[in-house]
């Protein structure tokens, strides 16, 4: 068991921008639960298909993950069904910068890991715009995205770039 301590952001990216990111990688990721503890399979990681269950919510949140085969994740993928998101993720220095496919097009989320939770933010990559925090908002937890209609994904990503409003800043 370990511990991931990371925080998201809601952000911002001019198309001409994310060309200079490069190609990034194709992540798929399935739900086979989504309670507590959330189990994933995800797809499209250098190290091949990784098995992943976290529990807990906010900043700090215990992780487990394995390398599993492609047997087994194939059959992991049949059992979450519907419970699907796909997304291209760039690595910028300690940065992740998530573009969602599918239903979530138009979503992008900024991601960091950490050494502990008061652990000062760099600043983002030029030419990410950060909107907001979403570390703390159940709504962009990939979990709870996987289990939404395309209509109600649809949604969310239109509602989530109009909420934003007074946003003060990454180390506020």
């Amino acid at each position: 068991m370990g511990w991931e301590i990371e925080r998201r952001f809601l952000v911002q990216v001019d198309n001409p921008t994310w060309m200079t990111f490069g190609e990034g990688s194709h992540l798929r990721q399935g739900y086979v639960r989504n309670g507590e503890p959330t189990v994933r399979i995800r797809f499209g990681e250098p190290r091949g298909a990784v098995l992943t269950c976290k529990s807990g919510k906010g900043v700090r949140r215990e992780e487990v993950e394995t390398v599993v085969p492609d047997d087994v994740a194939q059959a992991l993928l049949v059992a979450a069904e519907d419970r699907m998101i796909e997304k291209i993720r760039f690595k910028i220095g300690p940065w992740e910068l998530d573009r969602f496919l599918g239903g979530l097009d138009g979503l992008a989320l900024l991601e960091i890991e950490l050494e502990h939770e008061d652990q000062s933010i760099p600043e983002p990559p030029a030419g990410v715009r950060v909107l907001r925090e979403v570390t703390d908002d159940k709504r962009f937890v990939s979990a709870h995205l996987a289990r939404m209609t395309d209509a109600k994904k649809r949604r969310l990503v239109k509602k989530a770039y109009k909420e934003v409003k007074g946003w003060k800043g990454l180390n506020d």
